[in-house]
């Protein structure tokens, strides 16, 4: 959506909403998806995902950790960059093409088993994912040291991918007709994966350009009582 400021005086906070006809959005994706349901003790599901965002958006001109949207207005700050996007002509240099959420390729497994004669559930869940895309700008204009311009099209650089790995190990005990209690050990990032989700600038001659300043949570554990009362 693009803002258009009306021009009588008498309307000063008064907008036109409008839909540009060169802004668009493309998703292509084929998902290959297969399942073993429960039984003999264990489970397994998994999907691998080929995907293509790609377009011209108000977010198009976003940082690399910053948030997809379709339109301008009034968001969080968070989405600042967004809401002005396409009103200078320059934003639009080199703005269409990967979209701020494209992930070409992602994978998830998933897998439960009960470990014979110990009454223990051992569980995991592994994820891939593709980095997100970013492109190197520059500033044109000094005095505007927030509104960059894109000097090569979006997705030529990419965030690291992600390969995230989760287990968990519960073991319940039951009390008569009292209920359950389930004890559960999860550990998160269980290879402590250090892909960053944001750098620090992307502006072209700066000295940290590219350099990672947010990464995901490290390996982490966490313990945890589950309590069901009833049958």
């Amino acid at each position: 959506m693009q803002v258009k400021k009306l021009t009588s005086p008498s309307i000063d906070r008064r907008f036109r909403l409008t839909n540009p006809e060169n802004y668009s959005l493309t998703y292509n994706g084929l998902v290959i998806a297969a399942e073993r349901r429960w039984a003999r003790g264990w489970q397994a599901s998994g999907s691998y995902t080929l995907s293509r965002a790609y377009g011209l958006q108000p977010s198009s001109g976003t940082t690399a950790a910053g948030a997809q949207v379709a339109t301008v207005g009034s968001p969080p700050a968070a989405f600042a960059p967004g809401v002005t996007f396409g009103q200078d002509p320059n934003d639009l240099t080199n703005a269409e093409g990967r979209l701020p959420n494209d992930r070409p390729h992602m994978f998830r497994a998933m897998t439960a088993v009960d470990v014979p004669h110990t009454g223990l559930v051992v569980a995991g869940n592994l994820q891939y994912l593709s980095g997100k895309p970013w492109a190197k700008t520059a500033l044109i204009n000094p005095n505007e040291p927030n509104r960059p311009v894109l000097i090569e099209p979006r997705g030529t650089e990419r965030l690291s991918s992600q390969t995230l790995l989760d287990l968990r190990i519960s073991r319940p005990f039951r009390f008569h007709d009292v209920g359950r209690v389930e004890l559960r050990l999860d550990v998160l990032n269980l290879l402590n994966d250090t892909a960053e989700e944001s750098i620090r600038t992307d502006v072209y001659d700066a000295a940290t350009v590219g350099q990672a300043n947010i990464f995901i949570d490290p390996r982490r554990a966490m313990l945890s009582v589950r309590l069901d009362l009833g049958r």
